[in-house]
């Protein structure tokens, strides 16, 4: 058998043998797992745009000690979902362009609805007091710094929500002097960035828009404030690289994390001693890597094009890209595994009977996959050399 292999072998045209090759040097160019860069202590904070929103509160809150602060772009509270599919799609945000939405909301005789920020802090406060145990002390909130975004014209995330997830942050005991709403009246749904072509009031793929602000250099500085004075510079491509994730979590567990992830590492956090702070981004549902639109992977138009990394280069701060990819497994009756969109879990798509957990939502607490698996990330870049 190993000969016939081998006589076929021989036989490849050789522009076929220069590509395998460039193939397997490509494939080693991804790092196998996170470098250790000992980073410094107590300077991990994070964001995220719409599910990727939901995901930077949720990890801030289940990982209150070891993080900062957090920035919640297009997102609304702590825990709002309560672990259904329809309160998430209903509730919590209202995709609408969606068919499968459109099919639901008629089934249910109704369409979406926003509710006072009030209700959706009984959520949260029901979340919080069912996840007891399976969170960090609530009480380390006070500490945190928290930067939100908010579009007059965003009707898949209502205003209304990021008003909610501010009056969950002023709950829990976040002084009103450390939280920043930027509201921006003709906002669509999507990341305000200096370098996107879109309209500021679409809402559409890429979901990355022109509103004349570059909401990543905004909220860096908000949540790392003081000296040195955050700057911007240009960024180095060969910064950029990717690394498995797979060795991050359990061939046993469904989790919904893609093969590979992203990592912004500034030349200067390769010394020793660099003391380099680390900030964890969460894209958008449609934004990662192996969401397929019209044919083609979105690939890495967020990583690069999100406005983070020219923020991260100049001022020595690691950025982090986890990434999940789309599953059809499933369907909105049954919705374990069902994540077609390629979203952030914020309505327990990663825990079979999610449903049923509505005052305790394991998606959003220390032990939920997507959860454990990136805290492992942030640990190893942490950790020293």
């Amino acid at each position: 058998m190993f000969s016939c292999i081998w006589r076929t072998v021989l036989w490849l045209p050789a522009a076929l043998l220069i590509a395998l090759s460039a193939g397997t040097a490509a494939a080693a160019d991804v790092l196998p797992r996170l470098p250790a860069l000992g980073l410094q202590r107590g300077s991990v904070t994070v964001s995220g745009l719409s599910s990727g929103g939901y995901m930077a509160g949720q990890f801030e809150v289940a990982y209150s000690s070891s993080v900062a602060g957090a920035a919640v772009l297009a997102g609304g509270p702590y825990g709002c979902s309560r672990g259904a599919v329809s309160t998430a799609l209903l509730i919590c945000s209202c995709p609408a362009e969606t068919s499968f939405l459109l099919s639901l909301s008629q089934a249910l005789g109704g369409g979406c609805q926003t509710f006072n920020p009030g209700i959706y802090l009984v959520f949260s406060e029901t979340a919080v007091q069912g996840n007891q145990g399976d969170i960090d002390d609530i009480r380390h909130l006070k500490d945190h710094r928290v930067w939100l975004l908010s579009g007059g014209n965003d009707h898949v995330v209502d205003r209304k929500l990021v008003d909610a997830a501010e009056a969950f942050y002023r709950r829990f005991g976040v002084p009103a002097s450390h939280i920043h709403h930027e509201d921006i009246a003709e906002a669509g749904h999507g990341l305000p960035t200096l370098q996107a072509t879109q309209a500021c009031g679409a809402t559409q793929a890429p979901y990355l828009t022109r509103c004349n602000v570059d909401a990543a250099g905004e909220l860096l500085q908000w949540l790392y404030p003081g000296t040195p004075v955050l700057q911007a510079g240009p960024v180095d491509d060969a910064a950029l690289k990717q690394f498995k994730q797979t060795g991050y979590g359990s061939k046993t567990e469904f989790d919904g994390m893609d093969g590979t992830g992203w990592v912004y590492v500034p030349k200067a956090c390769e010394q020793a001693g660099a003391q380099c702070r680390l900030h964890v981004v969460f894209h958008g549902c449609e934004q990662g890597q192996s969401f397929v639109a019209k044919g083609k992977k979105f690939g890495t138009q967020f990583v690069k094009g999100a406005g983070y990394n020219q923020w991260a280069e100049a001022s020595h701060i690691v950025v982090l890209y986890p990434q999940v990819k789309p599953s059809s497994g499933g369907s909105l009756s049954q919705p374990y595994r069902y994540n077609p969109k390629g979203c952030w879990d914020f309505w327990g798509y990663t825990a079979n009977g999610a449903a049923l957990h509505s005052t305790a939502p394991n998606f959003a607490a220390r032990s939920a996959p997507q959860m454990k698996r990136v805290k492992a990330m942030v640990d190893d870049l942490m950790r020293g050399p």
